[in-house]
């Protein structure tokens, strides 16, 4: 009976040895510490920033196109990952940029500035070369939600490793990029009268 016994605990143990092993944890990234805003006179304080992206893109997948294979396929890399859906780390970084408040906050707005997301992945053009493409259309909607200006934007920075760490890198830099072309967007929509009833009284 104790040969048995003994026999019993050899095999789970041998079984457990060779038993598949735990994956290493995966790499988690998102836009790092935040930056400088570039609108110091808080005059889009009362702006409210809304963000929309396609369903898919609320995976933490970091996501990737191989256009000399088949550009159709969005593939993700299995090791490493967003830390937040790739829209709330863009809106993020953008309210730090532009100093505008989220849509679903109680700060009273009388503007939305709303960005329709289309792509935001990193683009193979060969095994080697990679760049990070942001695109979409943005707009900005009076207090009766009519749409008062609209533009579209493609932005690419190019990525410094074939990797997901180069792809990151290259997405969050193309987002920076985003918010500078926005900030100037939104200036010269202020000279021409168009955003009059978006500003604060104290930047009037």
């Amino acid at each position: 009976m104790k040969k048995l016994s003994m026999l019993l605990v050899l095999g789970l143990l041998a079984a457990c040895a060779g038993g598949p092993r735990s994956s290493p944890p995966s790499e988690v990234y998102d836009f790092g510490l935040p930056v400088q805003r570039l609108i110091a006179d808080g005059r889009w304080s009362k702006l409210a920033l809304e963000i929309r992206a396609p369903y898919w893109f609320d995976s933490l997948s970091i996501e990737y196109r191989l256009l000399y294979d088949d550009p159709l396929k969005l593939r993700g890399y299995a090791g490493s990952r967003w830390a937040g859906a790739p829209a709330l780390l863009l809106a993020q970084r953008l309210r730090q940029q532009l100093g505008v408040v989220g849509s679903s906050g109680h700060t009273a707005v009388t503007c939305l500035l709303r960005l329709d997301l289309q792509e935001f992945a990193q683009s193979f053009d060969t095994p080697q070369s990679s760049r990070g493409v942001l695109q979409g259309t943005a707009s900005v909607l009076d207090g009766r939600h009519r749409v008062v200006a609209e533009r579209a934007f493609a932005i690419e920075q190019v990525a410094a490793s074939a990797d997901a760490r180069g792809g990151v890198r290259a997405l969050v830099s193309a987002s920076e990029e985003l918010g500078r072309q926005i900030a100037a967007w939104l200036n010269e929509l202020e000279k021409s009268g168009t955003l009059k009833s978006c500003l604060t009284i104290a930047a009037r």
